[in-house]
């Protein structure tokens, strides 16, 4: 048996790779609390006035509704809790990804069966706000990824929540720990009027001379500000635009590729062979190898044949 040896090395070639603009950590809000609530948190008093009023009434209906769905395309609550004063802390598992429109960016101009692919999802999500099946919050386009599988994800949050800019405004309903959260820009913006916006900033990518891309940017369009039958409507016309296709990152590539170790030359080269030869064998081809010991034990025996055969040829 042949055996060949590999080695790893860094590839010369610049490496391109996807970048995920969201890291997977929990995405904190905290209930906005009312001026009274403010004020003495401020004190250092606890601001339980809030608990039963309306202010925190939104967010908790909106934990209750995502806790109790099973979405692959919304973000899902990851805990909940409440701060040392009291207010009402909610942490969403926000995936790993990349938003839509960078997504889309670094894709091109879609095919329409992956344009199916990435917007059916999204107008589903619709059908179901408009059937009472879903509750959405609010969520920006840049709310919109698409994850490490492929797949959109509404990272939408509940309303009348805020980010935490710090650590003294929350503690970790999991790890008493305090830690900092960096504040991210919130878009007051319906969720709902986002998916349908969403849907159409990936048909509008889609090739022009398509004939699918404009009965779907004129469903979407009803739908923008339409109400169930528009969004059923304009779920049933990307249905019937194509096929959908599997749509995949590329996985990330290795920084190290294998390769064939240099030829060696010279003295190194010899050494090496004779190496090769004690551990291996001497190569008979086909791949065969016939054991260094044998051919010893064979050359010895011809030389003492041949010794002895001149000895007698010399005696006679």
């Amino acid at each position: 048996m042949v055996r060949e040896s590999l080695e790893a090395r860094r590839a010369n070639a610049t490496l391109v790779t996807m970048e995920t603009s969201t890291d997977h950590h929990p995405d904190r809000w905290i209930a906005t609390g009312n001026e009274r609530d403010e004020h003495e948190e401020h004190d250092g008093h606890a601001g339980h006035a809030g608990h039963d009023g309306h202010d925190e009434r939104d967010v908790l209906v909106w934990v209750a509704d995502r806790s109790a769905a099973a979405e692959r395309h919304l973000v899902p609550v990851a805990a909940v809790g409440r701060t040392p004063t009291g207010r009402l802390v909610v942490d969403l598992d926000r995936p790993t990804g990349t938003p839509l429109v960078p997504a889309l960016d670094r894709l091109g101009t879609p095919t329409t069966g992956v344009a199916v692919t990435l917007t059916v999802p999204l107008l589903e999500l619709l059908v179901a706000v408009h059937d009472g099946a879903v509750l959405l919050g609010t969520a920006g386009i840049d709310d919109v990824l698409v994850d490490d599988s492929g797949a959109v994800v509404l990272c939408d949050r509940p309303t009348n929540a805020t980010n935490p800019t710090n650590s003294s405004n929350a503690t970790n309903p999991i790890n008493p720990t305090n830690a900092a959260t960096p504040r991210r820009t919130a878009h007051a913006i319906d969720a709902t009027r986002t998916l349908v916006l969403a849907a159409r900033s990936v048909w509008d990518r889609v090739d022009p001379a398509d004939p699918a891309q404009a009965p779907v940017l004129g469903a979407l369009q009803d739908a923008l500000d339409g109400d169930g039958p528009s969004a059923r409507a304009a779920l049933d016309v990307v249905r019937a635009a194509a096929a959908p296709r599997p749509f995949r990152w590329t996985p990330v590539p290795s920084d190290l590729v294998f390769a064939e170790p240099p030829t060696p030359d010279g003295q190194d080269g010899l050494l090496d062979r004779l190496r090769d030869v004690v551990e291996h064998g001497v190569p008979l081809g086909a791949g065969r190898r016939l054991p260094l010991r044998r051919v010893l034990v064979g050359l010895v025996v011809t030389v003492g044949s041949v010794v002895a055969a001149l000895t007698l040829l010399g005696g006679g």
